[in-house]
């Protein structure tokens, strides 16, 4: 039989300062899962007087474990032998003294051992491999590893030798979570450990009513990382296009690196749209930005979940997604919860946010229907009731 809680469970995950989905998921996890009885420990590497962008109940143990950069030539050689699968081994086997992930990882496996924990969840993927590296391990106890993203996009670019290092780590996973039923095939061919899928939660009351629809200003709405995947600029190509717009604004809520910024900042001077163009920054309050709104836009070519998605459709919005974009497929439902652009393209894109614009009645309907279709999937009952039984089922007695 397998114990019951309390047990003592360590989350690893890497940083909390850029405001991620991510990193607000594991949050939420974390403090769940205290209030459900359980003592939980949270690991970070980041320095304990940078932003966390995310709130952890008092009860939960936050550790802030900065990890010293190695020295130049330490890295330097790293770098250089990292180019290959045989400078890998060398590396691992031959100059142990030498690989930094391997010190690293020996550091974070001791900080571990001192908490005692009854089972480990590694919060991504950079999370696992540099937590596991250390070989022998001496966590001699299940561990977890979730997946953010859509699990073929970690298995993509091996950098430094990343994906052997993370099929690697993975063959020793008590188990997997992934967030879409679709996930779980996606990743089977990476590991035979078991898979788990379990969504992300919405911290919401599921009865609250949505807002009147007459209320919703003209917003168009997208809070999302600047990043290439993201597609910001597909998406101010597409807004440019539109006609009857006039009196619609885009509200761009994130932030990226300074050269992505300024190239959007760039292309909104170019397109002749600044005037209708807003950059917000980063938001801690997505709920008002999402009951206020009239439409909420998510071009992403790829997403582990889209938690500002299922956010925004949780209040009623109607959204445009793309059609074969991973993760916004299976939360947007074409004619149903949403609408989906055929084509990666802005032409596409904007056609669909055309109908939207010209439909009022369609807008309201399609919103609706969004915020029925993850309230019943997406509460906190459900998911992290999912989690504790997954967790429960892996803890061995102590």
């Amino acid at each position: 039989m397998p114990v019951k809680p309390p047990f003592t469970i360590v989350i690893y995950k890497d940083f909390f300062s850029n405001g991620r989905g991510a990193g607000r998921a594991t949050a939420a996890l974390a403090n769940a899962l205290v209030n459900r009885g359980f003592t939980v420990h949270v690991i970070t590497r980041q320095l304990s007087h940078e932003p966390l962008f995310v709130t952890f109940k008092s009860d939960v143990c936050l550790h802030f474990y900065p990890i010293q950069k190695a020295w130049k030539g330490k890295l330097l050689l790293n770098k250089i032998l990292l180019r290959t699968r045989l400078g890998m081994n060398l590396l691992e086997q031959v100059f142990p003294q030498f690989d930094i992930l391997r010190e690293r990882s020996a550091q974070l496996q001791l900080l571990v051992s001192t908490l005692h924990p009854d089972i480990v969840i590694a919060a991504g993927t950079n999370e696992s491999v540099e937590l596991m590296h250390h070989t022998p391990s001496p966590l001699a106890i299940p561990w977890v590893q979730m997946f953010h993203v859509y699990p073929p996009v970690c298995f993509k670019k091996n950098k430094y030798q990343r994906v052997r290092r993370l099929e690697r780590t993975l063959r020793t996973a008590a188990a997997c979570q992934v967030l879409l039923p679709s996930h779980e095939q996606a990743l089977r061919p990476y590991t035979s450990a078991p898979i788990a899928v379990i969504g992300n939660a919405l911290p919401y009351a599921p009865k609250h009513p949505l807002p009147q629809f007459t209320s919703r200003n003209r917003h168009m709405v997208y809070v999302a990382y600047f990043s290439k995947d993201k597609n910001h600029a597909m998406l101010l190509r597409a807004f440019a296009r539109l006609t009857r717009s006039d009196a619609w604004i885009l509200d761009l809520y994130g932030s990226g690196t300074p050269q992505e910024e300024q190239q959007l900042h760039a292309q909104v001077e170019a397109l002749g749209i600044a005037s209708r163009v807003r950059f917000m920054g980063i938001t801690t309050n997505v709920r008002s930005i999402f009951e206020q709104a009239g439409i909420c836009v998510y071009p992403s070519r790829v997403e582990g979940f889209g938690l500002a998605l299922a956010e925004a459709m949780w209040f009623g919005l109607p959204c445009v997604g793309f059609r074969n974009a991973p993760g916004v497929n299976e939360l947007i439902q074409n004619g149903d919860t949403g609408l989906l652009a055929e084509e990666f393209t802005a032409e596409s894109f904007a056609v669909q946010l055309q109908r939207l614009i010209d439909n009022p009645s369609l807008r309201e309907r399609l919103g609706e229907s969004a915020s029925r279709f993850v309230r019943a999937r997406y509460t906190e009952d459900v998911v992290f009731g999912a989690w504790e039984k997954l967790l429960t089922d892996l803890c061995p007695r102590r």
